[in-house]
């Protein structure tokens, strides 16, 4: 990916997992930056990296460097949505104290040139996703929103990340009738994975998932599965709550929180109380775990009202992150 940029910086091609460990610490550092909770390990880069769909790392990826120092990447993808369009994300994480508007600008004008040379090449019709820390819904953007509007980039949809600061005073919810929690053996991580993706289909930003996204999500080093808490009415996964957590990230951050996330309903089950009785278990596991603070992530415009559900559960909102459309 060709990517001329403002000196003191330069662009050089992605070398493999001897990268990851830079990589991984750039988007740690950048997502306390943009008070997302998430930190990413090393090995979590290379099962991401070895299952990587719709992008060619080679001709995909660019690690940005000052004085040798890798201090940014930029990572390009491209996903087919439902109406036979594609949506190409412009990704690219950097140092928050190496941020600056002429970088981005210079970083995401690579990213374009990069994705608009494929698209002329098959002529599909596509658009380009990008996303960005933002004050919220009805809110001047700032920052790197902001620059993104500057480069013609339309927020579209607002992500929030919500932490519950102590497991004290778990609520009280029960599953409805026929419906129960079963621990979780292997043969039944591909049926719950299958379930989780089928929730979800219809809704926006639905991408039909890959055989990469099965086995990334099957090999991820954080995959726990005796936390999980999975809903089942005869044989059918009824709901979903997949937590897990992230030992190195709490040691980095020096808290001892657990994810309850991966949360799903299927469609015919929604609106009976199964997402909130399965968080309340999912808490009480982590508490029972030794945890003592609890976070996740939800799409603000959820049509199923789940941020409303999180607030009831005891979780605050922390930060928004922004989904941003620009048209090729």
């Amino acid at each position: 990916m060709e990517m001329p940029l403002p000196a003191p910086y330069a662009a050089r091609p992605y070398r493999g997992r001897s990268n990851h460990a830079a990589m991984s610490a750039i988007l740690a550092a950048y997502n306390v930056h943009a008070g997302i909770a998430e930190q990413p390990t090393e090995a979590q880069f290379d099962v991401t990296y070895a299952n990587l769909a719709n992008c060619d790392p080679a001709a995909d990826v660019a690690i940005v460097e000052r004085d040798g120092v890798a201090v940014a990447y930029a990572r390009t993808y491209w996903g087919e949505v439902e109406d036979g369009s594609c949506d190409h994300v412009v990704f690219a994480p950097c140092r928050p104290e190496h941020l600056s508007q002429s970088l981005h600008a210079a970083v995401f004008a690579g990213m374009e040139r990069h994705v608009a040379e494929r698209v002329a090449a098959t002529g599909e019709v596509a658009r380009l996703r990008a996303f960005a820390p933002h004050p919220g819904p009805g809110r001047s953007a700032l920052g790197e929103s902001a620059w993104l509007e500057e480069l013609g980039y339309t927020p579209v949809r607002f992500a929030a990340a919500l932490v519950r600061p102590h497991l004290d005073g778990i609520p009280d919810r029960t599953l409805p009738d026929g419906v129960e929690v079963r621990p979780v053996a292997i043969e039944h991580i591909r049926p719950i994975w299958d379930a989780h993706q089928e929730a979800f289909r219809g809704e926006w930003d639905f991408h039909e998932p890959t055989q990469e996204q099965w086995r990334e999500f099957f090999d991820d080093p954080l995959r726990d599965e005796s936390l999980w808490k999975v809903a089942w009415a005869g044989d059918v996964v009824v709901g979903q709550v997949k937590s897990y957590v992230n030992d190195a990230e709490n040691a980095a951050m020096g808290y001892r929180r657990g994810y309850t996330e991966n949360i799903s309903t299927h469609a015919s089950w929604r609106n009976r109380g199964i997402a909130g009785a399965l968080i309340a278990l999912s808490l009480h596991e982590l508490r029972g775990r030794g945890c003592t603070q609890a976070a996740l992530g939800a799409d603000t415009a959820n049509p199923g009202g789940a941020f409303h559900l999180y607030t009831s559960l005891g979780f605050e909102l922390r930060s928004y992150e922004a989904a941003f459309a620009k048209e090729l």
